[in-house]
């Protein structure tokens, strides 16, 4: 089912689906029984590593952790940037782990914008559909 999913997502939009994995180990089988890369399986503190050093992220990336947690890894310092950044990421559509249906996936698209408030400027996700 997940590899019929990603794949009618990647058909569809051009480009593959992010992957969020929830720090699921049942998720992470499903990935990779769906095809998935091993190392291209990440945690936050790899994807930090990667940022801070300006390399490229896989584009067929599967994060370890929620799809919020992802977004709050981009810097702010140029919230512009971050947000380019990650909505290229989501070009593809969000396949994210949530164990909240009978699959335990859920499978959108969505936008993130800066939005900005006394604290300062932050991402937020906007425009979530269903995929």
């Amino acid at each position: 089912m997940l590899k019929e999913k990603l794949e009618e997502m990647r058909v569809k939009n051009g480009r593959m689906p992010l992957v969020c994995l929830g720090n699921s180990p049942e998720a992470k089988a499903d990935w990779l029984a769906a095809g998935g890369v091993a190392g291209h399986m990440l945690s936050a503190s790899q994807v930090n590593a990667i940022l801070m050093t300006g390399a490229a992220l896989p584009e067929d990336l599967a994060f370890e952790g929620s799809l919020a947690e992802f977004i709050r890894l981009f810097p702010l310092h140029n919230a512009e940037e971050s947000k380019k950044q990650v909505n290229r990421f989501l070009e593809g559509g969000v396949a994210e782990w949530t164990g909240e249906t009978a699959d335990g996936w859920a499978f959108y698209t969505c936008r993130v914008a800066v939005l900005g408030c006394c604290m300062g400027e932050y991402l937020s996700v906007l425009n979530q559909k269903d995929a």
